[in-house]
């Protein structure tokens, strides 16, 4: 059981992958967080009132996180979001305050990590519809996905290759295939990731009825409250 198609790069940095589980009967979103510098590498995903946030593993080693720090998965008004920055935040307020996903995410701009300028990348579940953004240097892409069958699924990362610098992911999200459970999916995942460079996966199982569950691996140990 695996994800066929899950990217090959060494270093495909920050992903997600949102489709349809092989029966049918639920949404899948999977997002992973893989890092080279120590900083990157100092993450663990945590659960909190429902959410996905990044956190840091060990708190002595800790420093700036303006793009490291964030809730990378929430659910708002029956709509579920994921994305690789605080820009989720800025969706799920929007959402709240009856506003919507694209006018939310054209107040954002790409991430100021010159030379990089990493994209910033997002989905969004709600209902039967499945829509992404990416947020790149020359401006904004919606991407309004087609309906999808069973066991389909889009994927969208933000590098590809492991070069100095990185070139950043480009494109339109591609289709991955999703067979097995989500404990499966989150194993089979993690194992294509780098084993160096891989720092964090969740997968979200969400059901017909908006109930949701996740499964989350990490590299390192969670920080103790």
């Amino acid at each position: 059981m695996a994800v066929e198609g899950f990217p090959t790069d060494r270093y495909s940095g920050r992903g997600l992958i949102v489709g349809r589980s092989a029966d049918g009967e639920s949404w899948l979103q999977i997002y992973w967080l893989s890092g080279r510098s120590e900083n990157s590498r100092n993450r663990v995903l945590i659960e909190e009132e429902g959410q996905i946030r990044t956190a840091t593993a060990d708190r002595s080693k800790q420093v700036d996180g303006t793009f490291t720090l964030y809730t990378a998965l929430c659910t708002v008004e029956g709509a579920h979001i994921v994305g690789n920055g605080d820009q989720v935040t800025t969706v799920a307020e929007a959402l709240d305050a009856g506003g919507s996903f694209e006018q939310s995410l054209r107040t954002r701009s790409v991430e100021d990590d010159p030379p990089i300028w990493t994209p910033r990348i997002t989905a969004i579940v709600s209902g039967d519809e499945l829509r992404f953004s990416k947020i790149a240097k020359n401006g904004h892409a919606f991407f309004e996905a087609a309906p999808l069958e069973p066991g389909n699924g889009l994927c969208m990362h933000t590098y590809t290759g492991d070069g100095d610098p990185i070139r950043r992911f480009h494109g339109d999200p591609y289709r991955v295939r999703l067979e097995g459970s989500a404990e499966e999916l989150a194993k089979s995942s993690w194992e294509r990731l780098d084993s160096i460079l891989r720092v964090a996966l969740v997968v979200k199982e969400i059901a017909a009825d908006g109930s949701y569950r996740h499964v989350i691996v990490n590299r390192l140990p969670p920080p103790s409250s």
